[in-house]
């Protein structure tokens, strides 16, 4: 996902994430941390599993499918940000998890909007190649008798009968995380997400709207959807979503608040200091010869 925020902000707020943190060590330099926050939707869904307690083997399906595999998918999403940014000139200052999933603390690319639009798409793409690999254990382990398409039901029976189900059954939950991760960050245009940054540049880019039309459409369209996804939160808790519906209405409530400000930034011609619509590769207009500025020069992205 994607979170921006201006660079003297940036250093304030990585001091307060790394004071609550655990360090998980470093992949090709990057540091990572965990933010003790991480697994809340793991407690969630852990109270929730407490109704089956006459399937065992359901709790610890919960705490493999939103502990270990969760955490995996969420850092190779970051990765995909981060490892583009460096490949494009940008620099990494670390990764950190945190609740809503994750993000990486980027400085700008030396490609301009375009690179930034790269980085956007790359952390979403992530997710076709581990969701391969998912849907690979699954058909090799059901061995095609279910055909092609891993099935949504959780078999709580079956899934206490032999480690190949068990196994089978994380591996299509595993999938299905990786489909609705892709879906949701790529083709959803809700700022400051994945899916409202691609959107955004986009709209510079390929609609050649002016920089300060193309935040007001952004925010616009973030507003309508947090809203949706406060209102289907709110229905779905009177019905059996599950944690995933409480999580989806606080992320609801995450998108309104930054595209509210953007709203306000871009209705009273101040969006100099915004941390999107401010960098230099934004304000240009898509044009590729002013967008070609130092990396140092530039503000500092969370994504």
């Amino acid at each position: 996902m994607n979170i921006m925020t201006e660079s003297t902000e940036t250093s304030n707020e990585r001091r307060c994430i790394s004071s609550e943190s655990i360090s998980l060590g470093s992949i090709r330099s990057i540091p990572i941390t965990l933010h003790y926050s991480f697994f809340l939707l793991l407690i969630v869904e852990l109270f929730i599993s407490l109704r089956y307690t006459m399937y065992p083997m359901y709790i610890l399906f919960i705490l493999i499918l939103y502990g270990p595999i969760l955490l995996f998918t969420v850092v190779v999403h970051e990765l995909g940000h981060a490892f583009t940014t460096k490949k494009m000139g940008g620099q990494v200052e670390g990764i950190t998890l945190w609740p809503l999933g994750g993000f990486a603390v980027c400085g700008p690319t030396e490609c301009g909007l375009v690179g930034d639009l790269k980085v956007a798409v790359m952390g979403p793409a992530m997710h076709i190649p581990m969701g391969l690999i998912w849907w690979s254990v699954w058909l090799g382990l059901s061995g095609g008798e279910k055909g092609l398409w891993p099935s949504w039901v959780i078999n709580l029976p079956a899934i206490s009968s032999s480690a190949a189900v068990f196994i089978g059954a994380l591996a299509s939950e595993a999938f299905y995380f990786n489909l609705m991760l892709f879906c949701f960050n790529l083709l959803i245009p809700a700022y400051p997400l994945d899916g409202g940054r691609i959107y955004a540049a986009s709209l510079i880019l390929y609609a050649k709207l002016q920089p300060m039309t193309a935040a007001k459409v952004t925010a616009a369209t973030a507003i309508l959807l947090s809203l949706g996804m406060v209102l289907y939160a709110f229905i779905g808790y009177f019905t059996d979503m599950g944690g995933s519906g409480l999580l989806l209405g606080v992320v609801g409530l995450f998108i309104f608040s930054n595209s509210y400000d953007l709203w306000k930034a871009a209705k009273n011609n101040d969006l100099d200091g915004h941390p999107i619509f401010g960098r230099r590769c934004y304000q240009s207009g898509g044009d590729a010869e002013a967008q070609e500025v130092p990396a140092q020069s530039d503000d500092a992205v969370i994504t």
